[in-house]
């Protein structure tokens, strides 16, 4: 897919693959710290800011607000951008071998499933994809709504009826009956 990638952006720029090959590949701009910084991101998206302030080589000294935007500023850079994609993509794909193994497949439960689905709505992009996956985690939670099992006592109860004359219910309802007969 690569050298396909290359071919393509060869035909189109009039470029050799030796001009080519002198063009820095994704995340090669970037330092390792910058890069070890992005990969401490991905993990964690809340890290941003720090994220930014780790990767600089001199301590910020600037208001917060300004550091939030200085960072917006960095991710959405072509270079920062490119490798932050490259690296969910080797996530998602990481993810989806895990689940491909059957030993795995065999005791994987309904929170579980939930659980890695979210994940893999925050890593994809692609709005089409995002609904799919978010639409089977919704069906998922509805079966979270399954029925309680009844409690109840499953016994058959048998009621016969009054024989006996001396029985005081019996006699207290023939004393109602024949009264509101007269």
């Amino acid at each position: 897919m690569y050298l396909y990638r290359i071919s393509n952006d060869t035909k189109r720029s009039n470029l050799t693959f030796k001009d080519m090959a002198r063009i820095p590949k994704i995340g090669e701009k970037l330092t390792e710290k910058e890069r070890f910084c992005l990969d401490a991101y991905l993990f964690n998206g809340d890290n941003l800011d720090l994220a930014y302030v780790m990767s600089r080589n001199n301590p910020y000294q600037g208001s917060r607000e300004n550091l939030h935007r200085l960072a917006l500023r960095w991710l959405r850079s072509p270079d920062v951008k490119a490798y932050v994609e490259e690296k969910r993509v080797i996530i998602a794909d990481k993810i989806e071998k895990r689940f491909s193994v059957p030993e795995q497949n065999a005791y994987r439960e309904k929170e579980d499933i939930v659980r890695e689905l979210n994940i893999l709505a925050d890593i994809t992009k692609d709005p089409k994809q995002k609904t799919e996956i978010l639409m089977k985690l919704a069906d998922l939670q509805q079966m979270k709504k399954d029925p309680v099992e009844e409690t109840e006592d499953n016994t058959v109860h048998y009621y016969l009826p009054l024989t006996c004359h001396k029985c005081s219910l019996y006699i207290a309802n023939k004393r109602k009956t024949g009264k509101e007969d007269e």
